[in-house]
């Protein structure tokens, strides 16, 4: 018996030794060459659904001498821009009155982070107030440069809810400023009408500018605040396509009142079925499984509706949303109960397909090739992401596509075969084999008893 036990376990490790050896893989090249480093998005395809293994455990990038590139796979999506504001206050190195009763104040931003400043405030808590400010900055040789003409600070609370105590900045990176803040005079004021005027033409809005009079006090400074703005990605909704799947049949099942479709899914990436019956008037129940070993496994249930009749507004709820999927088969039953069953035409069923996309870094005078199809069961690559962060910075990476995928499905051994068939059967057999080397053993005591 142990013989026998012993041949078996070395003829089964043999077996899985040489399917180990026998990977069957698909390797297609990937069509493009970069001239700098560049982010580069390939987009998936049929044969890469159909072939690849659950979380993409299989699909790698590599060079063409083999080497593995770290690489992300994402659902493709949009992505739109939001500005961000922070404000940011500065500290004040030195306050100078100037002889003609005005303030020269030289303030900085603090910090290391890149800087994009869009407005300036001065914070004070005077009242009733007409002031102006110039705003400068270091040039060359450490000389101070205005930015632009002397612009209007005011409050006429005392009158009306109107103040002004800002200024734009052209999205600059300075850090250190100079303000220049003087009495205001007639010639700044007609100024900053004229450009008020001008600004709002453009958008056909008319503004009349009135001043009032105000008290004649020096001017206080609480803070100095700048207005940091970035412009950040926000990511929008995955892209899916809709497409007709590659074939369905349909069973009408009497007894049970029940109508199945039975829908290849090609291993696509899906998140929704849209069902198009010949009928106008219905409304069924609906639930959505998927295959799996040993059976179906519900994945969402749902109603058909669709209703066209006289002196009522159309309704239609033929889609079924389901959690993204990927299998062979998919199966939709549909209750009738006593109702006529539903009648399906030919691309009268569709599929909501998410659309991915594998990312890697490329670089100069490097091919690539996408490589997947592992006969059997590898774990997921753990690699950086950090090309999702260069995408949710608002940047584009380069689209290049997949080289034809070669025609017929792919060849697996007799190695593989065996090996899938012992893991399935495996324990199965050596129960087998247990149970007749006993059924040999008791044999041969029976034959050894006295007659």
């Amino acid at each position: 018996m142990r013989m026998l036990l012993g041949a078996g376990g070395l003829g089964c490790a043999a077996a899985l030794s040489l399917a180990a050896a026998d990977g069957a893989r698909m390797t297609r090249a990937i069509q493009g060459e970069a001239a700098a480093t560049a982010v580069v998005a390939v987009p998936l395809d049929d044969p890469v659904f159909a072939h690849t293994q659950p979380q993409w455990a299989d699909l790698r990038v590599t060079e063409v001498g083999g080497r593995d590139i770290p690489r992300a796979v994402e659902p493709e999506r949009a992505y739109r821009f939001e500005e961000r504001h922070v404000e940011r206050t500065a500290v004040l190195n030195s306050v100078e009155q100037l002889p003609d009763g005005g303030l020269a104040v030289v303030c900085e931003l603090e910090g290391t982070n890149a800087l994009a400043l869009t407005r300036l405030t001065v914070r004070t808590p005077l009242r009733d107030y007409e002031q102006s400010v110039t705003v400068a900055v270091q040039g060359a040789g450490g000389a101070w440069v205005p930015l632009r003409a002397a612009e209007p600070l005011f409050d006429y609370s005392r009158y009306a809810d109107v103040k002004k105590e800002s200024v734009a900045l052209p999205n600059l990176t300075n850090r250190l400023f100079k303000l220049v803040i003087a009495r205001a005079d007639d010639t700044v004021f007609s100024t900053y009408a004229s450009m008020t005027e001008e600004r709002d033409g453009a958008e056909t809005r008319q503004r009349t500018f009135k001043r009032y009079s105000v008290e004649q006090r020096p001017f206080r400074i609480d803070a100095v605040r700048f207005r940091d703005t970035r412009r950040v990605a926000v990511a929008g909704a995955p892209r899916t396509e809709r497409l007709a799947v590659p074939a369905f049949t349909v069973e009408e099942q009497r007894e049970r009142k029940q109508t199945v479709l039975t829908v290849e899914a090609a291993q696509w990436p899906l998140t929704g079925l849209a069902l198009r019956p010949g009928q106008q008037n219905f409304d069924r129940r609906v639930t959505v499984s998927c295959e799996v070993p040993g059976g179906w496994r519900e994945l969402a249930a749902g109603r058909l509706t669709r209703v066209r009749l006289p002196d009522t507004a159309p309704v239609e709820q033929c889609e079924i949303t389901l959690p993204e999927t990927r299998a062979a088969r998919l199966r939709v039953v549909i209750e009738n109960h006593d109702n006529p069953p539903l009648t399906f035409a030919a691309g009268s069923v569709s599929a909501l397909r998410q659309a991915y996309r594998a990312l890697f870094i490329a670089e100069p005078g490097t091919r690539y090739a996408l490589v997947y199809g592992a006969p059997e069961p590898v774990a997921a690559p753990v690699y950086e992401q950090s090309v999702l962060n260069y995408l949710r910075g608002g940047r584009q990476a380069e689209v290049w596509p997949l080289a034809a995928a070669p025609d017929g499905s792919l060849r697996v051994g007799i190695a593989v075969h065996a090996r899938r068939f012992l893991a399935r059967h495996g324990l199965l057999l050596v129960s087998l084999a247990v149970m007749a080397a006993l059924a040999l053993l008791i044999l041969r005591a029976v034959r050894r008893l006295p007659a």
